[in-house]
């Protein structure tokens, strides 16, 4: 398969990178995102060493770095009200998730859900939180329920699994639907998708591939779909639409196919899509190939418009293993995370195309974002640190080093999420 014929390649001219404390900045002109806010408290570091750092978002300081009695948390989730803090130990045999009381920066509990739980994701009214697990329990694939507020179990779904001798990771991602009574997951081994009802009831969806992550506009289910492993040629990532009006009579209704450069198709290990997520208008699908964990090299992000299934744009964005599109909160621009690079570029969404480019200069796999106080928070696991940005110049303002050493930095947050890339959801209203 080769490039779309409506696809745009940008090639970027590039001013002088600015030179500052070691790192470079490459800022083209741009428009400017002015008043950009987002949590409204500290800024928490994940770290898969079993820390949780605390930042002070007024002073760009460390506030306290906690232990959470675990390992391999790197997802996490803040409750509604902001008051507890969710952390899921995914590493080889860990069964906990830690829960933190995110006012007096202390942990509060210790809930055992199963086997290496994965990720906790909020429900739209914030009374329930959905966690997946990457291992099984007795050849099953276990979802458990929590009270959000009281930070305690409700109730464990137990999915099956036909594919029991399947390797790595049995799940990803999931994602609530927004009237809260849906949660996709999918199923690695079984390329498989279960819609969860709140009673613990499902239905299972058949996928082409790994459906590693979802998100919906109303009960339209959009699931990215990795290309079964070993990937033969032709092999590309697909989006599935599901229409789940009536989760019992599911319908497929479109399959949408990623394109790929030139470079992208000289070695199939770097075709595998990531992440897509809906712009906060709903009106666009914005979608990034990462490439595959043997080679984190894929650079193509795709836009599609959701009522006409059409892909209005393709772009190379020129970040090596791009994987997340991280929406600013006003919907403007889209903040392009990525897996094996030290450059986030960032999309403005309505010339869909890329504006800026921002070079940390050090480190690689600036994974993750978060916007509090006016300023946006990222993850730069190999450096082992959060770079302060200020969205009014697209510029790094500080380095905060979170560790001494160990490449364990992941997931920044500062606010309660349903996706995490799109902290507002106003359509979902």
């Amino acid at each position: 398969m080769t490039d779309p014929t409506n696809a745009t390649t940008l090639h970027l001219s590039r001013r002088q990178a600015l030179q500052a404390a070691g790192f470079a900045t490459v800022a083209l002109a741009a428009p400017r995102l002015a008043g950009a806010q987002g949590g409204s408290g500290p800024v928490f570091a994940l770290r898969g060493d079993g820390k949780v750092v605390v930042i002070e978002p007024a002073s760009d300081t460390i506030l306290r770095t906690l232990e959470t009695g675990g390992k391999g948390g790197t997802l996490g989730s803040l409750s509604k009200d902001g008051r507890l803090l969710f952390v899921a130990n995914n590493a080889a045999g860990q069964r906990t998730v830690t829960v933190i009381d995110a006012e007096k920066l202390d942990v509060a509990a210790q809930l055992e859900t199963g086997n290496r739980p994965k990720h906790p994701v909020l429900s739209p009214d914030g009374r329930l939180l959905a966690l997946n697990h990457s291992g099984l329990d007795d050849g099953r694939l276990r979802i458990a329920f929590l009270d959000a507020a009281a930070g305690k179990p409700v109730r464990t779904v137990e999915l099956p699994v036909e594919n029991t001798a399947g390797l790595g990771d049995a799940s990803m991602h999931g994602s609530w639907s927004p009237d809260g009574e849906l949660f996709a997951i999918g199923s690695y081994f079984d390329n498989a998708i279960f819609l969860l009802r709140r009673d613990g009831s499902f239905t299972k969806l058949a996928a082409t591939g790994n459906p590693h992550y979802f998100d919906w506009y109303g009960r339209e289910l959009w699931a990215v779909v990795e290309a079964p492993e070993p990937k033969a040629e032709g092999a590309a990532t697909q989006i599935q639409v599901w229409n789940l009006a009536d989760p019992a009579a599911a319908r497929l209704e479109a399959t949408l196919v990623m394109g790929r450069t030139a470079k992208e198709s000289e070695l199939l290990d770097r075709i595998e899509g990531h992440h897509g997520v809906f712009t906060q208008d709903g009106r666009h699908y914005v979608v990034c190939n990462r490439g595959s964990g043997k080679a984190l090299e894929g650079t193509s992000v795709e836009i599609w418009e959701r009522a006409s299934r059409t892909r209005l744009a393709a772009l190379d964005c020129g970040a090596a293993g791009v994987g997340h599109a991280y929406l600013t909160p006003d919907g403007r621009f889209a903040v392009l995370t990525q897996y094996n690079d030290t450059k986030l570029p960032v999309l403005d969404l309505a010339a869909m195309k890329v504006v800026a480019t921002i070079d940390a200069g050090q480190g690689g796999h600036l994974g993750h974002a978060a916007f509090a106080a006016g300023k946006m928070y990222v993850s730069n696991r190999k450096a082992d640190e959060v770079l302060v940005i200020d969205p009014t110049s697209w510029t790094i303002a500080k380095r905060i080093a979170t560790a001494a050493g160990g490449q364990a930095q992941a997931m920044v947050l500062a606010a309660p999420y349903g996706v995490f890339e799109r902290v507002v959801n106003p359509y979902l209203a």
